[in-house]
């Protein structure tokens, strides 16, 4: 059983912290001399100056990372006291502009993306859920949840990253009136950046970030590689049936949430593994379908406009309070439609990070017209989450800790700054005592007891987990004869 945190308790006091352990997580990742030889590579650091580039990247991240407020200048700030080396807004507005500590990012991040995928490719509850799809039929290397995060920028921007909805009022014309006589304003400008993320639910975080403009087609980034075949869970704005038969043909599988008005014909229908024959024909949009027994799930082939044969359970939305679709090709035969339908509640996984990203890593950044400000900033916030969960993963996994992933994050400030400084030197033995530091305030991190009403409405991650392991395996035949 997980230890729940607690300074009160004698085993928690002598909870010991290995350095080998502590070598395992973080000694791997980005050293001072790799960022150093980054830094030349790319042309950060192109003759012997005082300029500090361990330093500089370190403060980026380090800012990123922290509550504090993000500004240029107190990333100036935190550089000059971990350099030593004060240096004027203007040349270091000049440094963090240029397009080489952009690239240098990208590296830094690509190298802890890889660490994670290579090192940590299945924590326990990513590798029980792999585990239970696999021995169900489903021959696939891992679960991804493929979704979008999106954030204004500075309006200069706009141009590059127009956005397709904003909250703001354009400025008044002047002696201008519409036929009521109300004033007309200009049509406010809009730029929006945004983040559409591959979220691995074997890894517990993103594997692929593509940043786009607001009005960018999200499906447009999603892809299918035939040599790794996986399970893709979307939401409706993901819906293509172009995009649904790449994804078959390609040997993977989707679930996506279908849209209330999709269309397709009949050919078979079950409802508790007994045959409905009224359906069959019948098209999606059927009112009687919508209105027969709506509470009941429906288990549905379908044949879509484009001749894709798919999977379809209607099933229904407290939320909204009627039925919706969801639209797969997980065979029948694997799992038993009141199971299939809790796979897509695993979506939630991905809200969980983007709410991670935006309370406590600064995704949104600072308000610059500088693109390249941008992409240096989102990767820095990147790179400071991947660092944050790595330390929940320690805990979590390495102790068995009871605690919230989303709560490291946003409880990080008394332990932040010195901890990178101290990962990026690799100096484990004060990363030890930073892991002491982190254990007296050990309380803040606890997660709260799942409550019986979210276990039986499959709310928690662990819930799901739970409940389909318990799907029955049966063979095929077993399956086309007893249940659908």
């Amino acid at each position: 059983m997980p230890r729940l945190l607690s300074i009160l308790k004698d085993r928690n006091r002598k909870f010991q912290i290995n350095e080998n352990s502590l070598k395992e997580y973080f000694s791997s990742t980005v050293s001072a001399s790799f960022i150093g030889r980054m830094a030349r590579k790319v042309g950060l650091k192109q003759r012997k100056s005082r300029f500090n580039p361990v330093s500089f990247v370190t403060s980026i991240i380090v800012q990123t990372g922290s509550g504090a407020k993000f500004t240029i200048t107190s990333i100036g700030a935190r550089y000059a006291a971990l350099s030593g080396q004060s240096m004027e807004s203007k040349p270091f507005h000049n440094k963090i502009k240029k397009p080489a500590i952009t690239q240098l990012m990208g590296m830094l991040l690509k190298r802890y993306a890889e660490f994670l995928s290579a090192k940590f490719a299945q924590p326990k509850h990513g590798s029980l859920l792999l585990n239970i799809l696999r021995e169900h039929g489903l021959a696939v290397e891992d679960i991804e949840v493929v979704d979008g995060s999106y954030w204004h920028v500075n309006d200069k921007l706009e141009d590059i990253f127009p956005g397709c909805r904003t909250a703001a009022k354009g400025d008044e014309l002047p002696d201008s009136y519409d036929e009521q006589g109300n004033a007309v304003s200009k049509e406010p400008k809009n730029a929006q950046i945004g983040m559409q993320t591959v979220f691995s639910l074997v890894t517990g975080m993103f594997k692929a970030v593509t940043f786009t403009s607001g009005t960018a087609d999200e499906r447009e980034v999603v892809n299918a590689d035939k040599q790794h075949p996986v399970l893709k869970i979307m939401d409706a704005g993901y819906v293509s049936y172009a995009l649904l038969e790449l994804i078959h043909k390609a040997g993977s599988y989707f679930m996506l949430l279908g849209k209330c008005n999709m269309t397709g014909k009949i050919t078979a229908c079950f409802l508790k593994g007994k045959s409905l024959t009224n359906f069959i024909d019948k098209d999606l949009k059927e009112p009687l379908l919508r209105a027969y027994r709506p509470h009941d799930i429906l288990d549905m082939d379908v044949i879509l406009n484009n001749g894709l044969q798919v999977r379809v359970l209607r099933v229904w939305s407290n939320n909204k309070g009627t039925v919706s679709y969801l639209i797969t090709d997980i065979p029948r035969q694997c799992f038993p439609a009141q199971y299939a339908v809790l796979i897509q509640k695993l979506r939630w996984s991905i809200e969980l990070l983007f709410k991670c990203l935006k309370s406590r890593v600064n995704l949104r950044g600072v308000n610059t017209s500088y693109l390249t400000i941008v992409y240096t900033v989102a990767q820095a916030s990147l790179i400071a989450a991947i660092i944050k969960y790595l330390i929940y993963l320690y805990l979590d996994e390495k102790h068995r800790y009871y605690i919230s992933m989303y709560k490291v994050f946003v409880n990080c400030d008394p332990w932040w700054d010195e901890y990178c400084v101290n990962l990026f030197k690799l100096n484990i033995r004060a990363l030890k005592q930073n892991f002491k530091m982190i254990r007296t305030i050990a309380n803040q991190y606890r997660k709260s007891q799942t409550s019986n009403t979210r276990k039986e409405e499959f709310k928690s991650f662990e819930a799901v987990i739970e409940f389909l392991a318990k799907a029955p395996i049966k063979t095929t035949i077993e399956a086309n004869f007893s249940y659908a």
